[in-house]
């Protein structure tokens, strides 16, 4: 049959080389190319001039954006890239993505070695590390320069150290320091609030299971990781932020996002082709028979996975994807166990698994190719950087923006920026540059009327440049 067929040419491709070295070389070829030709997207931009402002002007813990406070969380990916930059003088786009994308790789090889840790056999446990690098969700993360991906792998870090003392009989003091450093890695990427994929994941563990051994170990690690994300708080804190603070974590949102029912389906979509196998695993296995090296480590990553996700995905003001980023590594694994219990048995479910698995991978495998070869869609920001450039230099002024304005564009000009209101510009001294929004633009332009011209670059559709002279 057609579906045994697909799996055994799985069985025998995945078997055939050294594992390792199929992740690092998958890894290394579907993310090199986008590390030097993939240009600021998003909000990228954000990250990096951050990292920028901490290596220029020394605002590393109460970050900065140029002259604007950011306090809204703490950004240890700036952080990092900052530290990675500082030899060399400035932020690179190399620096920016290198970590994130060596964070990819952590996950990947985590996943890899704690289903060979559950006795998945080889394919399966490559099957996981492919489910991952396919999930739709991961692959507009590899080398995105947002703390979601980091994140996402150091709490699942934690899970992998606490699951192997556990399995073994014993979590020592050094352990559960070690998961409490991890958490507070973690917090710092952004906040506290993904902390709770662990703590109440395992702790429901730990309360079902009656492992009442574990509780002061767990009351470590929670102190562990509490006490730099505290530190970082009231290092930072200024009256007013507690408003701050509440919106980003959504406490009291300020902007409502897709309901459960809608957040769903978009969580079922970014999250394919892993969601499937995963699902049809638990549904269809559910937790009998084969106990996967332990007993208790189908209950446990399931409470990792799922315990979290279902408050968020309930949580008032709604959700989007990127929230259960912490999901996707634990789902992979179900996926790997997957393949295992339904290879012989039902070899229906994991053939179609496989050719959406392989189909995502070339699709991304051409998009990592190609970017070289094609600027204006892959690089666009950095060729209207590069424009900017040319025309700052040719008649050095302060730059002024607004906002999020060329959020993307401004990280890559050398040379100071300074965020201002509209307002303000209406009253700045010659010379200067304006980086504005279209609206922005025409309105200064209706206020301001003489010594102010509009030099965009070609192409330009998002931003406009203005000059003023007098």
């Amino acid at each position: 049959m057609v579906p045994g067929q697909i799996v055994a040419f799985w069985h025998a491709a995945s078997t055939r080389w050294n594992p390792v070295a199929i992740i690092v070389g998958a890894w290394a070829v579907l993310t090199v190319p986008l590390i030097f030709f993939r240009g600021y997207n998003s909000d990228e931009g954000l990250a990096v001039l951050i990292a920028r402002t901490a290596l220029e002007d020394g605002y590393w813990l109460n970050t900065h954006i140029f002259n604007v406070r950011f306090v809204e969380r703490p950004t240890l990916l700036s952080w990092i890239i900052a530290a990675v930059s500082e030899p060399f003088g400035q932020v690179s786009q190399i620096a920016a993505r290198l970590p994130v994308a060596l964070f990819l790789l952590l996950g990947c090889l985590l996943i890899y070695a704690l289903l060979r840790k559950v006795a998945a056999s080889v394919p399966a446990a490559l099957l996981g590390v492919a489910l991952f690098l396919a999930c739709p969700l991961v692959m507009r993360s590899y080398v995105m320069i947002t703390a979601d991906m980091p994140l996402a792998v150091l709490l699942f870090l934690a899970f992998v150290l606490w699951w192997d003392g556990y399995a073994s009989g014993s979590i020592g003091f050094g352990r559960w320091v070690a998961i409490g450093l991890a958490l507070a890695l973690a917090g710092l990427m952004k906040g506290p609030q993904p902390v709770s994929y662990f703590a109440l994941g395992i702790g429901l563990f730990v309360l079902g299971s009656r492992s009442w051994r574990q509780i002061p170990g767990l009351v470590v690690a929670g102190i562990v990781c509490v006490i730099p994300l505290a530190a970082w708080y009231g290092a930072v804190y200024a009256q007013g932020d507690e408003a701050q603070w509440a919106a980003f974590m959504r406490l009291r949102p300020i902007a409502l996002l897709p309901g459960p029912i809608i957040a769903s389906f978009n969580l079922l979509t970014e999250t394919l082709p892993a969601m499937l196998l995963a699902g049809a695993f638990v549904v269809g296995r559910g937790f009998r028979g084969k106990s996967f090296g332990h007993p208790g480590f189908l209950p446990a990553i399931a409470c990792y996975a799922f315990v979290a996700s279902v408050i968020i995905l309930f949580w008032p003001g709604g959700s989007t994807p990127r929230y259960f980023f912490p999901m996707v590594l634990p789902l992979c694994v179900l996926g790997g166990l997957a393949y295992d219990s339904f290879k012989v048995r039902r070899p229906e479910i994991v053939a179609p698994v496989l050719l959406l698995t392989a189909a995502l991978l070339v699709y991304v495998l051409v998009y990592s190719v190609a970017s070289p070869f094609f600027p204006a869609r892959f690089r666009h920001t950095q060729v209207e950087a590069t424009q900017l450039t040319e025309l700052v230099q040719a008649q050095p002024a302060p730059i002024y923006t607004i906002g999020a304005t060329a959020l993307n564009v401004i990280p890559y000009v050398p040379g100071r920026s300074v965020f201002a209101s509209l307002g303000e510009l209406a009253t700045v001294s010659a010379p200067a540059w304006m980086v504005l929004s279209p609206a922005e633009s025409d309105a200064l332009l209706a206020q301001r009327r003489g010594g102010l011209r509009e030099m965009t670059p070609g192409g330009v559709e998002e931003w406009r440049l203005l000059r003023l002279d007098k």
